[in-house]
């Protein structure tokens, strides 16, 4: 009852057992080296792209460069920003009696007159709060309020004295300020 089959079998058995447990070991080393592989190559591939990104977009950020450098030269240019500044300081300067001369500047300090700004000159000059943001009130050489305020295309009537508006004269464009419209100083000496 010997059958060579029989007789062979644990010994094909332990060959195929050893040589399994050697093909695993063998396919576990592969599997790392593998994966080793594949992460070095998603390191340098992802390496290339940030450098392929910042190379692109080196125009871009020198582009930007150039618009700032224009905006900043034009800013220097325009008189734009510097109106309401401007605005300010004429209207300061309206504010003060500011006519020196050689004699004046030797007096004595107590013979320098200085003028007084009003709520109109000090409103335009913004130095005061105003209602309507935004809006300088128009002041004449006495530093009263203009008959007529304008702003963004309207127009309306103000009492001189303390720009208050006269009810009823807004309009769009310049509005009539005279002795006909009914409300005005003119048109209450006048009756």
């Amino acid at each position: 009852m010997s059958d060579p089959e029989i007789q062979n079998q644990p010994l094909l058995a332990e060959v195929n057992q050893q040589a399994a447990t050697a093909q695993s070991g063998r396919s576990s080393r592969a599997y790392k080296v593998a994966g080793l592989t594949l992460l070095a190559s998603l390191l340098i591939v992802g390496q290339a792209l940030t450098v392929y990104f910042v190379l692109s977009q080196k125009s871009d950020v020198n582009s930007l460069g150039e618009n700032i450098n224009n905006l900043e030269s034009g800013w220097t240019k325009s008189r734009a920003v510097v109106v309401p500044v401007r605005k300010s300081m004429d209207a300061l300067y309206n504010m003060m009696d500011v006519s020196v001369d050689e004699e004046a500047s030797t007096k004595e300090p107590e013979q320098t007159v200085t003028q007084q700004a009003t709520v109109c000159q000090l409103e335009a000059a913004g130095m005061k709060p105003v209602q309507l943001p935004g809006f300088w009130p128009a002041c004449d050489e006495r530093g009263l309020y203009r008959e007529q305020q304008c702003f963004v295309g309207h127009c309306w009537c103000v009492n001189p004295a303390d720009g208050q508006p006269l009810p009823g004269s807004l309009t769009k464009g310049p509005a009539h300020c005279g002795a006909s419209f009914p409300g005005s100083l003119k048109h209450l000496l006048t009756v």
